[in-house]
């Protein structure tokens, strides 16, 4: 079996459906963020890597050579010195272990070693708190106990620019939260690096004393000795590595910041593939893992896959309706199973990443 194509169908639910095509008509999907019609002329980043350097390297390969494919498209080589950025070898990793299960006949969590569990419950994640009133916050929360999530978390998506920007509000809004939530429910807060190092310490210290489960991205993701300050001065468990790429970057992470979590996406660090090895290195280390990778759709199945392969994997999966579009679409054109029910992802038996894709949704969903 060779691989003969990779294809991109941009729809208009805001993702880009991507085909790794096989002279023997199996074929992997993936997808990348975002999409733009052919009428528009204009080409995409990941598509001047696709085209350039993906197809040459790729096409007329075996396409089960999985661990091959990911090195050469990492590290290079022969005559092709390169370096792929992660986030694109990660959207062709999760379209070849797709296609690897769907030959095999088998899903990816049994070629990854097995399930430990296949019913894998989310927390609904809700952001821009930045721009909210803490009652606007609590109605999105609302939205999401009145679907039958049973654990939350509320992003702030401050970013690093936007340093100590109204830490007062932020915690206005974490309260009004978890005086709404009952205490045994799981409740997250996600800086996404919003605050300086000693803000985030007073922030903290007056989260735990409401009564939180995680306190996520406090201060920039490349600030590592300011992290472990945070992660030393607090009872809280302090996470991070949404934002890194490959094992090597999670080792520094944890040697230089030492977070209490390790949150790896399946597109940023590299795939399924890599994702699955800094898994066991955190088994290692003995660092809980809890990916990022929130919207409903074939990547966020790929991080549920990996994530269903790790024994001691307790703690819920994100999910947000923010990323993924609207869902009745996505299930129309994946799968009702690929979206959540009461709070959960329950993975089937089926080969592959268990996509059931409609030929003719996606033709009707097509941007022209």
């Amino acid at each position: 079996m060779k691989i003969t194509d990779i294809t991109l169908t941009p729809l208009k639910i805001r993702k880009t459906l991507l085909r790794i095509q096989t002279d023997a008509g199996v074929e992997g999907w993936s997808e990348v963020f975002g999409a733009s019609p052919p009428s528009s002329g204009r080409t995409s980043v990941f598509e001047a890597y696709l085209e350039n350097i993906i197809k040459p390297v790729l096409i007329g390969e075996d396409p089960l050579q999985i661990e091959r494919h990911w090195e050469t498209l990492t590290f290079g080589h022969e005559d092709r010195m390169y370096r792929v950025p992660a986030n694109v070898v990660g959207v062709i990793d999760v379209a070849l272990w797709d296609l690897f299960g769907k030959e095999t006949g088998l899903p990816v969590y049994t070629l990854m070693g097995g399930a430990a569990r296949t019913r894998i419950p989310l927390y609904w994640s809700v952001g821009s708190g930045w721009r909210m009133q803490p009652e606007d916050m609590l109605e999105k929360v609302k939205e999401g106990w009145e679907a039958s999530y049973r654990a939350f978390k509320i992003r702030m998506d401050w970013k690093g620019w936007r340093q100590d920007a109204d830490p007062m509000k932020d915690f206005a809004i974490f309260k009004l939260v978890r005086e709404f939530l009952p205490p045994e429910v799981y409740l997250g807060f996600d800086a996404n690096n919003g605050y300086s190092v000693s803000t985030a310490i007073q922030q903290g210290r007056k989260f735990e004393e409401l009564g939180i489960d995680h306190f996520e991205e406090p201060i920039p993701h490349n600030d590592l000795p300011g992290l472990k300050q945070i992660a030393d001065a607090l009872d809280v468990a302090v996470s991070a590595g949404e934002q890194d790429a490959y094992r090597w970057w999670f080792e520094h992470l944890v040697l230089l910041g030492n977070p209490d979590i390790l949150q790896p996406d399946i597109l940023s660090a590299g795939g399924p593939s890599e994702v699955k090895r800094i898994f066991d290195m955190a088994t290692v280390l003995d660092k809980p893992v809890m990916p990022h990778s929130p919207q409903a759709g074939i990547n966020s199945m790929a991080s549920i896959h990996v994530y269903a392969t790790v024994q001691n994997a307790t703690r819920p999966h994100e999910f947000s309706v923010e990323f993924s579009g609207p869902l009745d679409d996505i299930a129309a054109i994946y799968g009702e199973h690929v979206v959540p029910q009461n709070g959960e992802v329950n993975l089937t038996d089926r080969p592959g990443l268990g996509i059931d894709l409609d030929e003719a949704k996606v033709e009707e969903f097509r941007l022209k």
